[in-house]
């Protein structure tokens, strides 16, 4: 990335930025002595293994092996590049960015940027036609739904007029092709040539990315026109199953609540919003998506699920909490009683009657166990056990052992049982299922490149020199003191563990020795390596001591690679008949041995 951004502009913005804070804003994170420790928000895990160094300004996770400074966690949370994530941390510090891209990366940023430009005017020619005359029904509509000017403006919400081409017109005078309104899902083709408006005389929800940029918009009949809600057509900036409505929003509240509610539709989110619920998102119908659950799962790992109270939402409720189970939840299932939809309850009952739902919600497996009890009975053994069949995967999937059984106390009440034959059932299904666990799920590795064949070195050195040399390097890396005694004793070229030459080589080369720095200029497993390192502490009170050992054993293990190769050309010298030779490497061999300090040599 050097020579595209000023590294003086990079150096700035990284000294200025908290690395806790900026990652606080996406997962809950607990001060544990000097670090911090979070829940990987890349991979699924019940225990904490998410480390952040503030004093290094640098993260690394010990259960998948992701690592490296707030640019690299901007880049892997939010799918930017490095010059994107540069720019965002730089705008909220109000650091000027200058864009020294590639000519193909400056295309493709053009495209990206005209495309977010593009559905920004769309919004705002929405918005603003709901604040004209035009626009009274749509206020009157919005009105009986009882939503305030100030909600309204928080979720930008518009409307698209009856004509056929409002937009088309409104655009196109600014230059932009129809062609290209096709494409943003904008506008449609007319057979007979010609474009024509896709969302008319409905209200509009803009819909909006990870960091709050419009991408696509719902709109919403005002009547009993089907359907009722259209959605932009899928495309290159628009996928309803890797998006969630009104996230951007929620992120401060999922974060300050602990938890997340998870709702089916736009006016749901905006309703109970209005009403003081911070956290809620939607999933844009009710088929939620793995990828929405990988998204949900960077800001909590508790969610609340609040879809609809009919038998549609009830179903697409379980389908969701299975997913997010799957990923690694903690879910539960509100039941909405005496109203179709949160936005109905809410309007009933109040903030204080929605909290109540909320408190009540229950778990997924009790929640599916009365479900099944419902449709089966509990008449005959047969039953019981078509019920247990349906809650066997969510009791299978339990790993913390106090929650797992809770959980089976829970169903052998239900079922009436012993929850010893609740257990026996368990592992019987597990026994069957032939599932192997993986220490990575497959999302980590996909996204991150993370391989299960193989891990790094820092975390557990196979031998001592491996361990001498990982020590060595993270000294190296603590320092200039440390760095200047480790050349003066063992020269710049000593690693047997070539990627740690390398890093060592570009630390070397980084004039300022900046750790965090450093890391701009490594590939990916190196980073890891060097994140891996940084965020432990070096175990000890001695340090001088500590490195000395690490020194010493490196001398000891070169100095006796260097006698096994003598010996083995003395062998073949031998064997040759060489005198000379011979003579010449028992020389060498002697006052070798003398060096390391065996008092004794070899015949010549």
């Amino acid at each position: 990335m050097a020579g595209r951004i000023p590294d003086s502009v990079i150096e700035e913005i990284r000294q200025r930025t908290d690395i806790v804070e900026v990652i606080s804003r996406f997962i809950h994170v607990e001060k544990r002595g000097k670090n911090y420790l979070a829940l990987c928000p890349f991979h699924q895990e019940k225990t904490p293994s998410f480390n952040i160094n503030p004093e290094r300004q640098m993260f690394h996770c010990f259960g998948c092996g992701v690592g490296g400074n707030v640019f690299k966690f901007l880049m892997m949370v939010e799918g930017l590049s490095f010059p994107e994530s540069v720019r965002s941390l730089g705008t909220k510090l109000g650091i000027e960015v200058p864009e020294e891209i590639s000519p193909k990366e400056r295309v493709k940023q053009g495209k990206k940027d005209r495309a977010f430009k593009i559905y920004g005017l769309a919004r705002d020619f929405y918005h603003f036609l709901l604040t004209k005359e035009i626009g009274i029904g749509a206020i009157r509509y919005l009105e009986s739904r009882n939503l305030t000017d100030k909600t309204r403006e928080t979720f930008e919400l518009g409307f698209a007029p009856l004509g056929w081409d409002s937009l088309t017109g409104f655009l196109t005078a600014k230059g932009i092709s129809g062609e290209e309104l096709t494409k943003l899902g904008l506008v449609q083709k007319k057979e007979s040539g010609g474009y024509y408006d896709r969302f008319r005389n409905r209200i509009m929800f803009p819909i909006w990315d990870n960091q709050g940029r419009v991408v696509g918009f719902g709109g919403r009949t005002m009547g009993e026109d089907n359907p009722k809600y259209l959605n932009s057509p899928e495309g290159e900036y628009f996928n309803k199953g890797q998006l969630l409505y009104g996230l951007h929003i929620a992120r401060k509240g999922i974060r300050e609540q602990g938890y997340a509610v998870l709702m089916e539709g736009y006016m749901d989110v905006v309703s109970t919003y209005q009403h003081g619920v911070t956290n809620a998102v939607a999933s844009l119908g009710t088929a939620f998506t793995r990828d929405q659950g990988k998204i949900l799962m960077m800001y909590t790992h508790d969610v609340v699920i609040a879809y609809d109270a009919d038998t549609a939402g009830i179903k697409a409720a379980t389908r969701a909490a299975d997913i997010l189970q799957e990923l690694g939840c903690q879910v539960r299932i509100a039941t909405i009683v005496g109203a179709k939809d949160p936005d109905e309850y809410i309007q009933s009952h109040g903030l204080e009657g929605w909290q109540s739902i909320i408190d009540h919600a229950m778990p997924l497996v009790q929640y599916k166990l009365l479900q099944a009890a419902q449709k089966h009975g509990l008449q005959n053994a047969g039953a019981k056990q078509r019920i247990l069949r349906e809650v066997l995967p969510n009791l299978a999937s339990v790993a913390s052992a106090i929650e797992l059984e809770e959980t089976v106390k829970q169903a052998a009440t239900v079922l009436q049982v012993n929850w010893e034959t609740v257990l026996e059932e368990i592992k019987k299904y597990k026994r069957n299922s032939r599932k192997k666990s993986q220490i990575e799920d497959n999302f980590a590795k996909e996204s991150h490149n993370i391989s299960s064949a193989r891990y790094f070195a820092p975390v557990r050195p196979k031998d001592a020199r491996s361990n001498a040399e990982a020590g060595v390097l993270r000294f190296a890396l603590e320092n200039k003191e440390y760095l200047e005694r480790i050349l003066q004793e063992l020269g710049n070229d000593f690693f047997q563990n070539n990627v740690y030459q390398r890093i060592f080589d570009v630390h070397l080369g980084n004039k300022e020795q900046n750790s965090a720095r450093l890391l701009d200029e490594l590939d990916e497993s190196s980073q890891r390596i060097v994140s891996s390192l940084l965020v432990q502490e070096i175990p000890g009170e001695n340090m001088d001591q500590i490195l000395s050992d690490f020194i010493n054993t490196i001398k000891r293990t070169r100095e006796k690679a260097k006698l096994d190769d003598l010996l083995m050309q003395l062998a073949a010298a031998e064997k040759s008949g060489d005198t000379e030779r011979v003579i010449e490497l028992s020389r060498k061999i002697n006052l070798t041995m003398k060096s390391e300090g065996p008092e004794r040599g070899v015949a010549t």
